[in-house]
């Protein structure tokens, strides 16, 4: 950002936070089209926090409302580690950009912290994951669908079938793709119709939204990140993709799991077709992805798809 954009960012914090709020130091860590996620340090008071700004050309969806709305439920309703929302403003109209101010929480990110830790620790940091996201899923919610501004469910949905074709129809950009993954879901619909608990569903626990932190001599789980995408959903989805992604589970992040939060019946039958819809919402034409996307295919006898081009 220019000098000028950093005194922009500097007056908004200073809206924000009140008028001796001082900028000491901000660093960008996220660069998009049209889109910013800067880690701002300031004086009076001491504190750090991450400002994300979208403007009017950002591609992503960046809906800040919905993530504030979602970052004050778990915080209300729950003990986990998530950041604090400071601000939020999504109508463009004071500023050049749509904003998100977060409180910054300490710690280092699971991908980066996984590498360097022995066997003992690595099973005790994945049995935090376990029991934290057991934590997550037991925070229930009225229907399924999409949460608004106000953590309202929105149009809700009484069944997850439903609610996972009206979410898969949302979030697969290809329609061919869609067309696949719904002609996929129809034939197993049967595992699928009983399921009428709708919780919240975070959708992108990977490894770079997991911190840690030292304490007490001990790795302890220090921050939960970006809900941008939660819903009122299937929670079990985040379990799917938490098996696909590499590093995330483990046997010793079952045995937390499960000691806090049961898994519903014909979850294995289920799991592929969460991870399908991953890989066609994600759709990236690298090898390790390809692959992964082959073998889910393979595993539901569906037609495997090749490229994403």
């Amino acid at each position: 950002m220019d000098q000028a954009q950093l005194d922009q960012v500097a007056s908004l914090l200073k809206i924000e936070l009140g008028t001796q709020a001082r900028l000491e130091a901000c660093r960008e860590v996220n660069r998009q089209q049209d889109y910013r996620v800067l880690i701002a340090r300031l004086r009076h008071p001491d504190l750090q926090v991450v400002v994300k700004l979208a403007g009017p050309a950002a591609t992503m969806a960046c809906q800040f409302e919905h993530s504030a709305a979602v970052y004050r439920l778990v915080r209300s309703s729950t003990f986990l580690p998530v950041p604090e929302v400071v601000a939020v403003d999504a109508s463009g109209q004071a500023w050049p950009w749509r904003y998100l101010i977060l409180t910054a929480l300490p710690g280092i990110e699971w991908r980066v912290l996984r590498g360097r830790l022995d066997r003992e620790e690595t099973a005790e940091a994945q049995g935090e994951i376990g029991a934290s996201v057991a934590r997550l899923h037991q925070l229930g919610l009225p229907a399924f669908g999409q949460i608004g501004s106000l953590g309202q469910v929105l149009q809700p949905t009484t069944t997850g079938l439903a609610a996972l074709k009206e979410h898969a129809a949302r979030i697969i950009p290809a329609p061919r793709h869609c067309e696949a993954f719904l002609a996929v879901l129809e034939q197993r619909a049967a595992s699928f119709e009983n399921l009428q608990h709708a919780g919240l569903c975070h959708e992108d626990l990977h490894h770079g939204n997991l911190l840690f932190a030292r304490q007490a001599g001990r790795w302890r789980l220090s921050g939960i990140l970006d809900f941008d995408k939660a819903w009122a959903g299937l929670s079990e989805a985040d379990l799917a993709r938490l098996e696909i992604w590499r590093g995330m589970t483990s046997p010793h992040f079952w045995d937390a799991y499960l000691a806090a939060h049961r898994v519903e019946d014909g979850y294995p039958e289920r799991r592929p077709v969460h991870q399908l819809l991953w890989c066609l919402e994600y759709g990236r034409n690298t090898p390790e992805h390809l692959a992964d996307t082959r073998r889910v295919c393979q595993e539901l006898g569906c037609p495997v798809i090749e490229t994403f081009a």
